[in-house]
């Protein structure tokens, strides 16, 4: 029944060659043997996905042969033809992917998905080439994982330090240079030089009032006597102060 309906797609692959679907897969995976592996496969269609989508998986092997059915998936529900693989798809969300369980050696080849979206399809199935190896051969990823942390952290703490660091120096030496400046300011109330300090000191001791001019002294003759060069003592000299005003 199953390779009836696998027929019935291909046969619609020659005769409505439309092409419209493109279906995503990795090209490669590398698990290690007894360990269970997701082969995931997505879709993208220009039809609604509904209950007439088919889908289905091929495997040949990688010592060579024919290609031959592990899944198959139509009419809203998965049939299983390989015993270690298990449906884990979801066709709300385009996705046919399966689980390969304790995966051994002979799982080793080329896995293929083929989607059938009516009208819509694709000509060529997406392939993904399976390498098993023994266990314990792989790098965990989980230490990894945690060895980027670890660094991607010890890094940030540094470059935060290194901040921190400059920008404290920066601020010391800010702090240094206001205080050499404020030390050689002058005072609120400078001291005055010695000269100048002399010279208001002797300026509070000058009178202050109206400016006095030469003193002119005349002598008047009253005996009526010839004019003469000569003074006596014993005239009498009235004295005359004539003032600048």
């Amino acid at each position: 029944m199953v390779g009836f309906r696998i027929g019935i797609f291909l046969l619609a692959l020659v005769i409505n060659p439309v092409f419209g679907l493109d279906i995503y897969t990795k090209s490669e995976m590398t698990v290690e043997n007894g360990t269970n592996v997701r082969l995931s496969c997505t879709f993208k269609s220009n039809q609604i996905v509904g209950s007439h989508l088919t889908a289905f998986w091929t495997f040949r092997p990688g010592t060579g042969g024919q290609d031959f059915n592990v899944l198959h998936y139509s009419m809203g529900k998965p049939t299983i033809i390989h015993n270690r693989v298990t449906w884990d798809g979801n066709i709300n969300k385009n996705d046919v992917s399966i689980i390969i369980n304790n995966v051994n050696f002979k799982d080793n080849g080329t896995y293929t998905c083929n989607v059938f979206n009516d009208p819509d399809f694709s000509q060529f199935g997406a392939k993904i080439r399976l390498i098993v190896v023994e266990q314990g051969s792989l790098p965990k990823t989980g230490g990894k994982i945690a060895g980027a942390v670890i660094g991607a952290t010890a890094g940030l703490l540094l470059i935060i330090g290194i901040v921190f660091f400059v920008k404290r120096k920066e601020e010391d030496r800010r702090n240094a240079y206001i205080g050499s400046v404020e030390s050689v300011l002058p005072t609120e109330q400078p001291l005055r030089s010695s000269a100048v300090s002399d010279m208001e000191d002797s300026m509070k001791h000058i009178s202050v009032g109206p400016l006095q001019g030469p003193i002119i002294y005349a002598q008047l003759d009253h005996s009526g006597r010839k004019h003469s060069n000569k003074i006596y003592k014993s005239d009498s000299v009235v004295y005359s102060d004539i003032q600048k005003s």
